[in-house]
């Protein structure tokens, strides 16, 4: 398995168990009060910790363990596969946006609004390095 492939499987990895947290241990109760923005913006400080501190160690562990794959260049595929995992992430985050558009005529919370546009981010940036790996594996 390539550097950068193993570095996109922490980035997966890592994502998904950050957000996951946030969206469960979220207090879906009070998200229609203005105490729901205090606590979107008290829980995305442990989240953005959590993926800094897991995302350096992974990096650093896995640079020390392929010291020859950490200077290579990107190649031709890399660069392919990176644009297309792009390509297929701007969908779920345009459909994300329009959604987030209509919310805001139907009068959805600020709170609400603001786990929607965090969700479609997440969601798109899933779909980009799930790409990614997807292409890797597929040896394209």
């Amino acid at each position: 398995m390539a550097f950068r492939e193993k570095i996109h499987w922490v980035t997966l990895v890592t994502m998904a168990a950050a957000f996951g947290w946030y969206f469960l241990v979220y207090p879906w109760q009070i998200a229609d009060s203005p105490a729901g923005v205090w606590a979107t913006a008290g829980l995305l400080v442990p989240v953005t910790i959590a993926i800094i501190v897991a995302m350096t160690v992974a990096t650093a562990f896995l640079a020390i363990r392929n010291r020859a794959e950490v200077d290579l260049k990107e190649d031709e595929r890399d660069r392919s596969f990176h644009m297309r995992g792009t390509h297929y992430a701007y969908y779920p985050l345009v459909v994300g946006i329009w959604v987030n558009i209509f919310l805001i005529f139907w009068g959805v919370s600020q709170a609400q609004q603001l786990n929607m546009m965090l969700a479609t981010l997440v969601v798109a940036e899933l779909v980009r390095i799930g790409t990614q790996l997807y292409l890797y594996r597929r040896g394209y």
